[in-house]
């Protein structure tokens, strides 16, 4: 278990970096992280955890939508059939979703 929060840890800290290198006006609206199970669920705990650190670090909000069913595949479609424009990102699996945030 605690590798796992430092797995978190080092994802965090990843992420602000990042941040600081984006482009000025990205994100300039709110983010969607899709998680395509129900609520209270590994990745959906793993994403608000995430999505709350990584929000403070960037400064702009992080939406979580859960979209279950059909074994992952109605999440994963919507966003699927997002805009590819960096808004709409998915958390299928706690590891993806570290990887994605």
């Amino acid at each position: 278990m605690p590798a796992t929060w430092k797995t978190v840890a080092l994802i965090v800290a990843l992420a602000a970096s990042i941040a600081a290198a984006r482009a000025d006006d990205y994100p300039s609206r709110p983010i969607r992280l899709v998680v395509p199970f129900a609520p209270g669920g590994g990745a959906d705990s793993i994403a608000r955890i995430l999505a709350k650190r990584v929000s403070q670090t960037i400064g702009q909000m992080i939406v979580i939508e859960n979209r279950a069913g059909a074994a992952s595949i109605i999440g994963t479609e919507v966003v699927q059939k997002s805009d590819p424009d960096g808004y709409t990102l998915p958390c299928s699996s706690v590891a993806f979703c570290s990887s994605v945030l």
